[in-house]
């Protein structure tokens, strides 16, 4: 190949992102309601028996084929809160964080109108709010820790200089948590909250 064909070839390229690949967009609703003349943000604690059983969360989900995020997020908090997605309104567009498990998560800002308090039983086993208020007034406990990799087998140590004993750099990120009647909103929903609640201030 000469140069000349890789100019022509790469010309006018941007970069691509390689890694991590991102293969699963999912999207989450961060929804405001009013209750006793003061904004409240709904959150809801996972039925036990679904993967990360007893968490806390905003509604939402996996995208399905030709479906927007900010489509995802309002078919999501309404199947999940058993209310027409007439009554969900999107307000904003807010974060886009990249999760574990090849998951590129879109956060929007919504208000439910006419919320009736139901919950799908077999996704949710408790529905709750807190004061917006309440959460601008909270500071989350921040911790730092590591992310490490976990290694398959089958790697192949012996082709690298150190084999086993390679200084691995682990992955550093912050942690945030607030308190809730249901236990500590943490991981993913909590830094999505930390970081809609650093917009208001």
């Amino acid at each position: 190949m000469e140069l000349s064909a890789i100019r022509a070839r790469l010309s006018g390229r941007e970069a691509t992102l390689i890694r991590p690949e991102r293969t699963v967009t999912a999207a989450v609703l961060v929804p405001l309601l009013e209750r006793d003349g003061a904004l409240h943000l709904l959150f809801e604690q996972r039925e036990s028996s679904i993967p990360q059983g007893g968490e806390i969360c905003f509604p939402g989900g996996h995208a399905e084929p030709g479906e927007s995020p900010a489509q995802a997020a309002r078919r999501e908090t309404a199947e999940e809160l058993l209310m027409p997605e007439s009554k969900i309104e999107l307000l904003a567009p807010l974060h886009i964080l990249n999760g574990h498990v090849n998951r590129e998560i879109h956060s929007y800002l919504g208000v439910l109108h006419g919320y009736a308090g139901g919950a799908a039983p077999a996704e949710v086993a408790r529905v709750f709010t807190i004061p917006l208020q309440t959460l601008l007034d909270t500071p989350p406990k921040i911790c730092t820790g590591a992310l490490r990799l976990e290694l398959g087998e089958g790697f192949p140590f012996e082709a690298i200089p150190g084999g086993r004993d390679y200084p691995f750099a682990p992955m550093e990120r912050k942690f945030y948590f607030y308190p809730s009647p249901c236990g500590a909103i943490w991981g993913l929903t909590a830094e999505l909250l930390f970081r809609f609640l650093d917009l208001l201030r």
